[in-house]
């Protein structure tokens, strides 16, 4: 395994899994409540936490994602379980050659979406979702509302640290570099390990289109897609476009 691969994994160790599915579950079951054996699509899986939360609920569940080392933690996590969803190494841009749908549900969740390589990108993304969903089936995304970051000016993440399965402790520090404004920003990471005594450190960057309130909504409305809400949590709270840092984005088709 890479020393990418390692951050990777620990990055996801530093997330609070327990807190975050339990607020963001019940939304996403209550879409497929009312649906014997749903079918789902999550992209962008990560370690399959969402994936194996909804095959625990009864749900098919097809992840995918780019990263191998990801899925392989995916499945994993799966098995520890005791659930058998699928989990394919793919881009979100090939899916419609990679998995055949309907589904109920497509998710895309943790700003993934906003890490395509343009904005055209994103609007054929969006119709292959729409394409791939059932009629009255939903798709939920989670995207950061830059139209917030700009007027903030936010641009420094809390530091957090993760572990590896050997119990070594990897700190992060992220950043926000706006050099592209107001098109995309460049997410800055350092990553820092203390190894026999000292300390290195491993720089990644990543582009992040900025992603807003109406151009979410054109990108959505014209796939087609029959009613596009966007709210400020998965509570379903009021969303204001400069106060709120998250977009929470359910779409029917």
């Amino acid at each position: 395994m890479s020393s990418f691969d390692d951050i990777s994994l620990a990055y996801d160790n530093s997330i609070d899994w327990e807190s975050r599915l339990k607020r963001e579950m019940p939304f996403l079951l209550s879409l497929i409540e009312r649906t014997k054996s749903p079918h789902v699509l999550d992209l962008a899986c990560g370690s399959g936490r969402h994936s194996v939360s909804l095959a625990n609920y009864g749900a098919e569940v097809i992840g995918i994602d780019s990263s191998k080392s990801m899925v392989q933690a995916a499945e994993i996590h799966a098995k520890e379980k005791g659930v058998t969803p699928i989990f394919i190494v793919a881009d979100m841009e090939s899916i419609k050659a990679t998995v055949e749908g309907p589904f109920d549900l497509i998710i895309c969740l943790g700003n993934s979406l906003a890490l395509v390589n343009d904005v055209d990108t994103l609007k054929q993304v969006v119709k292959d979702v729409f394409t791939l969903l059932k009629d009255g089936g939903s798709f939920v995304a989670q995207v950061l509302n830059f139209e917030e970051i700009h007027w903030t000016g936010f641009r420094n993440f809390p530091m957090k640290t993760g572990k590896l399965s050997n119990g070594e402790e990897i700190t992060f520090a992220r950043l926000f570099e706006h050099s592209d404004y107001p098109f995309s920003s460049t997410l800055v990471m350092s990553a820092f390990r203390k190894q026999e005594g000292a300390w290195t450190s491993e720089v990644s960057t990543q582009k992040v289109l900025n992603l807003k309130y109406d151009k979410m909504k054109s990108i959505l409305q014209e796939a087609s897609f029959s009613s596009v809400d966007i709210f400020s949590d998965y509570a379903k709270g009021s969303f204001e476009k400069k106060d709120d840092r998250s977009m929470v984005i359910h779409s029917m088709k």
